[in-house]
């Protein structure tokens, strides 16, 4: 073990002296600085280290922080008591949750959209921004002010002449209700699919971000009467998380091999031949067609299904909105059967044969669905007089459809009774409804025209002109 003696006067000399020429004093005589205490050139400090990322607020375990007596006393009488009126109590939520959550440009698009199918003024607004304003008027104004001053969610409270009429106004609560639930559905219904599409990504972004929205309602009791409602707003988004990726997928699948093998026995030319696979046309492969046509009914609707009607043929073909009542997966007989005849088909017509897949029914009921377009309903209703039907389909298109669930399909009727899906259109969620405000989106107030209306008097020279400004 070796001991190491106490350096002398001369020789610390002689280090300090040597420390001095290299600039690193402090280093030898008292060891590296620590991470973040890093000089440079000038002798002035720099840091060696970034700040952390800001959260977010979505992620997956965020929560707010927890708040202090007087913000919770601020909260409960000041902001959000009672007695003030909900128009003001939401606008302050939400300019508040605008404030406290960090919004990506997509997450702010779907927020937006979602507050403007509301009846809530969203949209951009210039020279507004906070960027201009010092801290010396932040402290004589204060946040709430400033936060109120630029804030882009507003609720217009403008006289006639004066206010979008896209958006609500208090002066005129007309044709209004508020209902959290119903807003989630219609959006989830009808604008999201107008502007995100099909993308399961998008999908997952804006439910997130409606329901850390309905969370900060609901945990900062900005509206206690309307509680149940927001909460039933967050399982709608939930339902939209499930229900949509697993339409998208069906629309995909739809009508499915056996309507494909009906449509191409029964629609098709087949001196045409045309050629498409599950869009609902048909396939140029005949004899499997017909395989899969005499498998399926035998085994669904048993052997003796429609005995001795001779040929068939389609006798109609309407184009109808149905709603699903029941849906039913193949029996184990059912599957036994199935199996059965695959592996016959394996073993002795392996190359002209493909497989069948085992099919089930489901069982819908033709109803009129409000969706925008014309006035003859003023909501999804069940046609009166009219019964149910049963479809064949495969089993893995029915996994993924559910009861009340409506589908826009154009049917074709056989003389013989069956029923079988042609092409499919649309297929709706189960929480369907559409908003009339779905129909402002585009709407513009009419402006006055200056300009003269035209004569017979009037030069080629400005018809010209005329046209041109168009």
């Amino acid at each position: 073990m070796i001991s190491s003696a106490e350096p002398t006067e001369q020789q610390l000399d002689d280090i300090k002296e040597m420390a001095t020429v290299q600039g690193t004093t402090q280093q030898i005589l008292m060891g590296p600085k620590p991470t973040g205490e890093a000089t440079s050139k000038d002798g002035k400090k720099k840091k060696s280290r970034r700040s952390k990322k800001r959260a977010s607020g979505f992620e997956e375990y965020y929560c707010d922080p927890p708040i202090t007596p007087e913000e919770h006393a601020e909260e409960k009488n000041v902001l959000y008591p009672p007695h003030r009126p909900f128009v003001d109590r939401i606008e302050e939520c939400i300019q508040r949750f605008r404030a406290r959550r960090r919004l990506d440009n997509r997450r702010e698009h779907i927020f937006s959209q979602y507050l403007m199918l509301g009846g809530i003024d969203a949209t951009v607004r210039q020279f507004q921004s906070s960027r201009e304003i010092t801290d010396e008027t932040m402290e004589i104004t204060g946040k709430s002010l400033v936060r109120e001053m630029t804030a882009d969610d507003v609720i217009n409270r403008a006289g006639e002449g004066a206010y979008n009429h896209r958006f609500y106004n208090p002066r005129y609560p007309e044709h209004w209700d508020v209902d959290f639930s119903g807003i989630v559905a219609g959006f989830f219904s009808e604008r999201f699919r107008a502007i995100c599409g099909t993308d399961v990504g998008v999908l997952a972004d804006a439910a997130d971000v409606i329901t850390n929205f309905l969370n900060y309602v609901d945990s900062h009791d900005v509206c206690p009467e309307y509680r149940e409602d927001v909460r039933n707003a967050r399982k709608v988004c939930k339902q939209a998380r499930e229900e949509l990726p697993a339409i998208w997928e069906a629309v995909s699948l739809l009508p499915g091999e056996f309507n494909t093998a009906l449509s191409t026995l029964y629609c098709c030319d087949e001196e045409v031949g045309s050629s498409l696979g599950p869009s609902g046309l048909c396939t140029t492969n005949r004899k499997q067609a017909e395989i899969y046509k005499a498998a399926t009914i035998t085994i669904i609707l048993g052997p003796d299904y429609a005995k001795g009607t001779g040929e068939w043929f389609v006798t109609d073909t309407v184009e109808q909105d149905f709603e699903i009542c029941e849906i039913k997966s193949p029996s184990t007989a059912a599957l036994a059967n199935y199996k059965r005849l695959n592996d016959y088909f394996k073993e002795r017509l392996a190359d002209s044969v493909s497989e069948i897949k085992p099919c089930g029914t489901m069982v819908v009921q033709p109803v009129s669905v409000r969706d925008g377009w014309d006035n003859s309903a003023s909501e999804t209703v069940m046609l009166k007089g009219a019964g149910r039907s049963f479809f064949i389909l495969e089993q893995d298109i029915l996994d993924k459809l559910g009861v009340g669930m409506k589908l826009k399909m154009e049917v074709c009727t056989l003389n013989v009774g069956l029923k079988f899906i042609k092409s499919i259109t649309d297929i709706r969620p189960t929480f369907y409804v559409f908003l009339p405000q779905e129909l402002m989106f585009g709407y513009k107030d009419p402006a006055p025209n200056k300009r003269p209306a035209p004569s017979i008097h009037d030069d080629e020279a400005d018809d010209d002109a005329g046209d041109n400004d168009d």
